[in-house]
């Protein structure tokens, strides 16, 4: 099963792909392919995001469904799909009590601008967690993250192949010494979407902005990241503040959005089930970073 383009990008623990941790002192790290030099010097971004949908597509089949938020990501996504002339099956949860009302309209007003079938699903997003659901899930796939975990669960009963999105997101590590950026998968989140595939046999992509080694890099050599990773002193630790305007260049037509969702409404609920979540899971007690480190990347593709 390929979540990205021949598993380019992939994880281990203790050594062993797309594993589980056994012990709290296993390394956790994440490996990306090789750009094919010739490739790259005849494509661009736009055309890598073409190829990512053409590949799904080509694997996953035409019942495949996309998770669309409401936000810049999905949109994207499913405007690719459109690009090579596939009308998705898409799909949204609307959290009880309005709690993400906003991203669902932006959601269904994506989908009627784009003549797509959005199905609005109704979760109880508290009742997941404090019936003790999220947690049983939780330790089946070592995710601690309930905003992955709703999904999942969703993916799970409709039994279909399916296309979460996944920002190429980037992240400063801070050391009282020195600092660098890295991409990130998180173990115990975006990792979590692998395990989550091979033990339900479900195919999902939860990286599509680095589906291909050439699309990182096409994003990773955009002059404003490599300003934002380069300005030592703009305090910045992440990507995400910057992340919408630059998709906005590189993509122009796609909606203008707020930056929301609907934990922001829920700041503290969210906080508390990721620590719950995490209490029964092994935690990890060596330095493993959460990603691997853009200068490597640079480097192992001669950029």
């Amino acid at each position: 099963m390929n979540y990205t383009y021949n598993n380019h990008l992939y994880y281990t623990i203790g050594g062993r792909k797309f594993g589980y941790r056994e012990t709290p002192y296993e390394k956790y790290e994440v490996f990306a392919g090789k750009i094919d030099e010739d490739h790259f010097r005849t494509s661009s971004w736009r055309q890598e995001l073409k190829r990512t949908a053409d590949c799904v597509l080509s694997e996953y089949g035409k019942d495949l469904i996309v998770l669309l938020s409401g936000g810049t990501d999905s949109e994207i996504v499913v405007r690719n799909f459109l690009e090579i002339g596939h009308k998705p099956k898409c799909f949204t949860l609307k959290f009880k009590n309005d709690y993400n009302l906003p991203d669902v309209e932006e959601a269904i007003a994506i989908a009627q601008e784009l003549d797509l079938q959005l199905e609005v699903i109704d979760f109880d997003v508290e009742d997941f967690f404090w019936s003790g659901e999220a947690a049983e899930f939780s330790k089946e796939i070592d995710c601690c993250q309930i905003t992955y975990l709703m999904v999942y669960d969703r993916i799970k009963k409709l039994g279909l192949p399916a296309v979460m999105g996944g920002e190429q997101f980037l992240r400063r590590q801070v050391t009282p010494t020195e600092s660098w950026w890295y991409h990130v998968l998180r173990e115990n989140e975006d990792a979590s979407a692998m395990r989550f595939s091979e033990k339900f046999k479900i195919p999902l992509v939860n990286e599509w902005f680095s589906y291909t080694p050439e699309m990182m890099m096409y994003y990773l050599t955009e002059p404003e990241i490599q300003e934002l990773i380069h300005t030592r002193y703009n305090y910045k630790l992440a990507s995400v503040s910057s992340k919408n305007r630059i998709l906005r260049k590189l993509y122009p037509g796609i909606r203008v959005k707020k930056k929301t969702h609907g934990f922001e409404r829920l700041l503290a609920f969210n906080a508390e089930a990721f620590v719950q979540l995490g209490l029964p899971l092994i935690r990890r007690l060596e330095p493993s970073l959460d990603g691997i480190a853009i200068s490597q990347l640079m480097k192992d593709n001669g950029l």
